[in-house]
């Protein structure tokens, strides 16, 4: 499995990073639109290849094509928003595209691998992402999309995710040694935006795949 960082709209940028990696699924964590300029191509090529999960970039543009209301207004285009609404254009496939992020799930677990757009709450544990009563009051939806805690080990369960990126430059794994070592660490961000590099990593190999921003 590839898991993919933060795209934001560098679609030849993902194409050159995949190309680098073993040919086996890709997994978005989120936040495939906004900034760049090819956000359309981002979502069309996650519509037919390998798994995508929803970002807060994702959440935001929904929310400003439903007429508002979940965020303060404007917020989304203070956050690339323009970039997207451009690169979607006007026509009858834009339907389809939206369908499918709001059929975007909010995490993904498999055996000893749950992977979020953002960390999970430390006040969390791994079984409450199952919770009816968080999803519906809203609060699994906020924290998996906007949480800005480091990580806190979980027994058993290595954590990926995004979101983060405004914070490293390359792939940040988390470890209670001192050393941190991809082998040794509970979790791993993946979002290397302050760096200009999209970020992926092979699972269960935890090998860091880096390509340079090309759009």
């Amino acid at each position: 499995m590839n898991l993919i960082g933060d795209i934001h709209g560098n679609y030849q940028t993902l194409l050159a990073l995949l190309k680098q990696m073993p040919d086996e699924e890709p997994v978005s964590v989120g936040d495939m639109i906004d900034r760049g300029p090819r956000s359309r191509k981002v979502l069309e090529f996650f519509m037919t290849h390998g798994r995508a999960l929803l970002g807060n970039h994702e959440h935001m543009m929904l929310d400003h094509l439903n007429g508002g209301g979940d965020y303060e207004r404007g917020l989304w285009f203070m956050n690339g928003g323009n970039a997207t609404l451009a690169s979607l254009g006007q026509n009858s496939s834009m339907d389809s595209l939206i369908q499918f992020v709001k059929g975007l799930p909010l995490w993904i677990r498999m055996d000893d691998l749950v992977v979020t757009h953002a960390p999970i709450q430390r006040r969390w544990e791994v079984e409450d992402l199952s919770s009816t009563e968080l999803l519906e009051q809203n609060h699994l939806e906020r924290g998996l999309l906007w949480n800005r805690e480091d990580p806190v080990p979980r027994q058993g369960v290595f954590q990926v995710f995004g979101h983060n990126g405004y914070r490293y430059r390359t792939v940040r794994f988390f470890s209670r040694h001192l050393l941190k070592r991809p082998e040794t660490s509970f979790a791993a961000c993946i979002d290397t935006n302050l760096g200009r590099v999209l970020s992926g990593m092979h699972w269960p190999s935890r090998k860091v795949f880096v390509q340079e921003y090309l759009d």
